[in-house]
């Protein structure tokens, strides 16, 4: 991702003055890669969400540049593969046109529960803004009691994961067009033919939508810039987790080459006003129904812009969200996972006049430290 190095004397950014309502979506940057590039924001209109038009914000990136193979690259997009109840989190890692590797994940509103785990923070300021009686879950995280709750309703034969694991399995290797080829046999199935007879495996209905999914974040998803590696044998994670503050949760996803993280892509979704900030896919629809004020969750990354400027205006900030986040992926970049638990304690141990940047180049995040951590964690699930 982008590697920019800030003058000395860049402000630390603290959470307390970005406590309130200022947390937000934004958008993202990459080392190599798309510094022009523009987020789009689908504008469609809700009688259900908010007064105002609900913008979409979904990380398309408009124009980015890439490299070429030999160096990898991860793209991340916001989908609606499946109905207008959830949202997809779709990550894809790249090298040139193959893809080395896909993790997918969904979030839904259910009714509380023993059986559930929300996302991080539920119990804190983000569960507020949840539907009455809801809870955000993630599918992957909450697989046993999503697959029963599938078997009950549809008369599901294997669970979530399993069908999900056969998808990523699918495109593992394969090119985006040999994908895209797989999404045209699909459609081209008749009433009675099986998905598993084009994605072994595969028993969901919507397989088709979440392949198309894959594709849309191959071609158009947010871009973080790896390393230069030639090894298609990586190890990776998606996890959830809750770098900065109670307001907002972050999905972060690490690839490893061998012991050292080879790319990485960290965005958070927090409750927004959709006046200036685009919610995820399907605020517009059922999955924004009920929020609390009419809020709308939202991606900093894909509203990059908005949540910049809120920064400004309530913490003086004087570099983008999308600057600060890539200084930190910049700087996990090739580096062991010691390495970095080493920056961590560096960061917690500095007096009140130490700077972040002397740390991390580039970085002026106040939880900084929280965003290693994250990658951290993330890696050493991948290296399970």
């Amino acid at each position: 991702m982008l590697n920019k190095k800030l003058v000395a004397g860049f402000t630390v950014l603290t959470f307390s003055a970005l406590v309130l309502g200022a947390c937000s979506p934004d958008k993202k940057d990459d080392s190599a890669a798309s510094s022009s590039a523009k987020t789009e924001q689908t504008t469609t209109s809700s009688s259900k969400a908010a007064k105002a038009d609900v913008k979409i914000a979904d990380g398309k990136t408009e124009n980015a540049e890439v490299p070429r193979a030999g160096t990898l690259v991860m793209r991340q997009l916001y989908t609606a593969p499946h109905g207008d109840k959830s949202f997809a989190v779709v990550n894809v890692t790249l090298d040139g046109d193959k893809i080395i590797s896909a993790r997918l994940d969904e979030f839904q509103y259910v009714e509380k529960g023993d059986d559930w785990k929300g996302v991080p923070n539920s119990d804190g300021k983000l569960g507020e803004n949840f539907p009455k009686g809801n809870i955000l879950v993630a599918k992957e995280e909450n697989n046993e009691a999503y697959s029963a709750m599938m078997k009950d309703h549809a008369g599901a034969t294997q669970t979530w994961d399993a069908s999900m694991t056969a998808i990523t399995n699918f495109v593992k290797g394969k090119t985006i067009s040999e994908v895209e080829k797989a999404v045209k046999d699909l459609e081209a199935q008749g009433k009675d033919a099986k998905v598993a007879d084009v994605v072994s495996g595969a028993t969901f209905a919507d397989t088709k939508g979440y392949l198309q999914s894959i594709v849309d974040a191959a071609k158009s998803g947010m871009v973080s810039v790896g390393e230069k590696t030639s090894n298609a044998d990586l190890k990776e994670a998606m996890i959830l987790a809750a770098p900065h503050g109670d307001q907002s949760f972050a999905t972060v996803t690490v690839a490893l080459d061998g012991d050292k993280v080879a790319a990485t892509f960290v965005d958070e979704f927090q409750y927004v006003d959709p006046a200036d900030f685009g919610g995820v896919p399907n605020s517009n629809a059922a999955f924004g129904e009920g929020i609390k004020d009419n809020q709308v969750l939202g991606s900093k990354y894909a509203n990059n812009e908005a949540y910049s400027a809120l920064m400004k205006d309530h913490a003086k900030a004087t570099q983008t969200w999308e600057e600060n986040i890539h200084a930190v992926d910049a700087f996990a970049k090739g580096k062991t996972v010691a390495e970095l638990e080493k920056a961590v304690s560096d960061l917690k141990g500095q007096g009140e006049d130490g700077k972040v940047s002397d740390v991390v180049s580039g970085a002026t995040f106040a939880d900084t430290a929280g965003y290693l951590q994250a990658i951290v964690d993330a890696a050493k699930k991948a290296a399970e």
